[in-house]
């Protein structure tokens, strides 16, 4: 921000605060504000947005070990509830799918989590699709990776070799 000028390129936001306080979301282009009194509080992606998690070890309500990895595609609708509401969108749906998945792993067993992964998919969305949005956040799509663990010969993931 020099002298009052704010360019906010094509596909962002800038969220404007005003002596600590919001005061506007100014979308793609030029936009004068007051010098030293206003100040860009965030500039937030407004395209789709990838987050890819590896698969990790998790435990089924059976005791068995199964692999389970997700790919969540991602957009921030609400700038303004994007900056409040929640730090960093993309840790926190990480966690938050992570933790739906653990859960939703542990109320069922290993070969039918492998079989059947739309029971964990469709827990998991709706945990997603429900919390995100009152982050500012829309989550677009949800894809799992569910597989069995590595035979019992070779190292899983929660494993390493020294």
């Amino acid at each position: 921000m020099s002298l009052g000028l704010v360019i906010v390129p094509e596909g962002r936001a800038a969220v404007i605060e005003r002596a600590g306080r919001f005061r506007t979301v100014l979308r793609p282009g030029r936009h004068f504000v007051l010098p030293f009194a206003d100040r860009v509080r965030a500039r937030i992606d407004l395209g789709d947005q990838v987050l890819s998690a590896p698969p990790r070890a998790v435990e089924a309500g059976d005791g068995a070990e199964i692999l389970i990895g997700f790919e969540v595609t991602f957009a921030v609708v609400d700038p303004r509830l994007a900056t409040y509401e929640i730090s960093d969108p993309a840790l926190a749906i990480e966690q938050l799918a992570r933790t739906a998945l653990r859960q939703e792993a542990g109320l069922t067993t290993a070969e039918r989590a492998v079989a059947a992964p739309g029971d964990l998919h469709r827990t998991v969305w709706t945990v997603l699709h429900d919390t995100t949005g009152r982050w500012g956040i829309a989550a677009k799509e949800l894809k799992l990776e569910v597989s069995p663990p590595a035979a019992p010969g070779t190292p899983s993931t929660a494993q390493e070799w020294y």
